[in-house]
């Protein structure tokens, strides 16, 4: 028996590309029959009888027969991991601007014991240096390359029945992030018995979200999305194979924070994408609208000029490195800063309006009808933005004076007043740091997401549930209180990992309420409703009630945002993107 490692495989799916790869032109086509895969029961994994002629110990979790082959995963306690199981070929070469592409079959053993490589991006995010971005780093044998479309799983190893499927978008906007961060690890969200959990690798910036189809066309034809392709790629290999691992197949829910959110909200406007999952929950990561065609065929001509590649000489993208294509991306980025007046609206690489993987905007007057029956989980943090602002010592010092200026300088002075006497009414603990920070995550996300939930909550509509995370974190003097990103280890119940200790200082309480956030998580994908399981009953969002639950150590049911609020933000927000109302 020959048995091999995912290197091994992989190395070889590159030398039999070099005889010859070709685009196909009807991608989604091509790719809904992409990983045909025969189902086995949910506690088998691989059939007794192919295991006997594999070789292979008959009752092994570690091993699960694929549609493409038998993987070998790793134990931990009462749970297996899968790490780097590829969904999609590499992406060098004729690969590089073009559809995901299956891969071949392969005989033997494919050992997914490491990550797979991190998709090619800049050096640091937007938020590199903060008191949690160690958390956020990926092991450290980790490395950014071309072996990057692949998928990582946790399941239980004793299962029952079949299990709801948990997929999640890492965050990092657009540009940055990897599925395999220390803190989304999917051991503790899994080891309780009642979940598979997926994290996903995909392409980035100008490697996933430069569109050349209007600008080059031919062979570049179906360049456009190519993240987003690849999302549905690795949906289409969770449909198709999820069963072998105990999952349920018709039981998907897509989650993510901050460009994970970004990214739940682009596929539920995806036509393509309908079926691959059922649930959506949008952590800090409200997204309305795209990119126009125009708009993205600058862009694509900035990063051909910054390549020094001309039009008619296409094919010259075809030899570029990974390492090429992140210098025109820095160059093309510095050009087009995503601005704090009017933050989370199109700017740079960005998902385009190119009639094919995405026809409309997804919230634009109403819903896109691809994502309307998908039960909606939505909501962020108490006071996102002390994640972005660390530059800005000042603003974690203020004085009541202080908090006006700013307030003055951010809204004017005609409704300064108005603001800062609804938030001093609403939260007379905070102090005027804190009040600042709550008033400016309001205008810059939450006025975003009132947009989605209203546009969503109508008669023909599936149900849109919302929170608020106001448990605010002791670390760095309790300066951050509820910043962007504080929820994540409660979801995945790792506040007691290394990774969840430096963003939450650990401790019991926190370790508890990590159980019951983790929980409520778990029963929205099994159900389609959260619940913190207390005598709190989790609200329906309606336009009438903005009821959401606010979690805290004590957990209680209020608005999302102060009403009033709401209208005001939104216009001026909408105003300073240069919308119409």
């Amino acid at each position: 028996m020959r048995s091999v490692t995912n290197i091994q495989v992989l190395d070889s799916f590159r030398v039999k590309a070099q005889l010859g790869y070709f685009l196909f032109h009807m991608s989604f086509l091509f790719l809904g029959s992409l990983f045909c895969v025969l189902l086995f029961s949910c506690d088998s994994g691989v059939k007794n009888q192919e295991r006997k002629n594999l070789g292979l110990e008959t009752k092994s979790p570690e091993l699960v027969q694929t549609g493409l082959g038998v993987i070998e995963g790793e134990r931990f306690g009462s749970v297996v991991r899968f790490l780097g199981i590829p969904y999609a070929q590499e992406i060098s070469g004729a690969n590089r601007f073009a559809p995901p592409k299956r891969i071949k079959p392969w005989e033997g053993v494919l050992s997914v014991k490491q990550y797979a490589d991190t998709a090619p991006q800049q050096a640091a995010d937007p938020t590199s240096g903060s008191p949690v971005t160690p958390a956020f780093e990926a092991p450290n044998y980790v490395k950014i390359g071309d072996h990057c479309l692949a998928l990582n799983i946790w399941k239980p190893i004793e299962i029952k029945e079949k299990l709801p499927v948990m997929v999640w978008l890492h965050g990092g906007g657009w540009t940055s992030g990897s599925g395999s961060c220390k803190i989304y690890d999917g051991e503790n969200l899994a080891k309780r018995g009642d979940v598979i959990v997926v994290t996903i690798n995909h392409r980035l910036g100008a490697s996933g979200l430069t569109d050349f189809s209007r600008v080059i066309g031919g062979d570049f034809e179906n360049s456009s999305n190519l993240g987003i392709r690849d999302i549905i790629a690795a949906l289409e290999w969770v449909k198709d194979n999820i069963a072998a691992f105990g999952g349920d197949e018709n039981l998907v829910t897509i989650f993510g924070e901050s460009g994970g959110g970004w990214k739940v909200n682009t596929l539920l406007g995806v036509p393509s994408a309908k079926g691959l999952f059922h649930r959506a929950i949008v952590e800090s990561g409200p997204l309305t609208r795209f990119l126009t065609p125009e708009e993205a065929d600058e862009i694509a001509k900035s990063v051909l000029e910054e390549l020094q590649i001309k039009p008619g000489n296409a094919e010259a993208l075809n030899s570029i490195s990974f390492q090429d294509v992140l210098k025109a991306e820095a160059a093309v980025m510095k050009k087009m800063p995503m601005s704090f007046q009017a933050p989370g609206f199109p700017t740079g690489f960005w998902p385009v309006i190119d009639g094919d993987i995405i026809t409309e905007h997804v919230y634009d007057q109403e819903a896109a009808p691809s994502g309307k029956d998908v039960p909606l989980l939505i909501g962020q943090t108490g006071t996102e933005f002390t994640l972005f602002m660390l530059r800005d010592k000042a603003a974690y010092e203020l004085d009541d004076s202080g908090l006006k200026t700013r307030i003055i300088n951010m809204f004017g002075e005609l409704l300064a007043s108005k603001i800062l006497q609804a938030y001093k009414n609403d939260f007379p603990e905070y102090s005027p740091s804190a009040l600042w920070f709550r008033i400016f995550s309001d205008y810059a996300m939450g006025a975003l997401s009132s947009e989605i939930m209203d546009v969503r909550s109508v008669a023909d509509a599936a149900p849109v549930y919302a929170y608020r995370f106001n448990w605010q974190t002791p670390i760095s003097d309790g300066k951050l209180y509820s910043p962007h990103t504080i929820e994540i280890p409660f979801v995945f119940d790792n506040v007691k990992t290394e990774a969840g200790i430096i963003m939450t200082g650990g401790g019991e309480e926190a370790n508890e309420l990590a159980k019951t956030v983790s929980s409520a998580w778990v029963e929205f994908a099994k159900t389609g409703k959260p619940s913190l399981g207390s005598d709190s009953e989790w609200p329906v969002y309606t336009q009438e009630n903005r009821e959401s639950m606010h979690i805290d150590i004590q957990s209680e049911v209020k608005p999302y945002m102060n009403p009033t609020m709401v209208e005001l933000f939104h216009d001026i927000l909408w105003e300073r993107a240069g919308l119409k109302q």
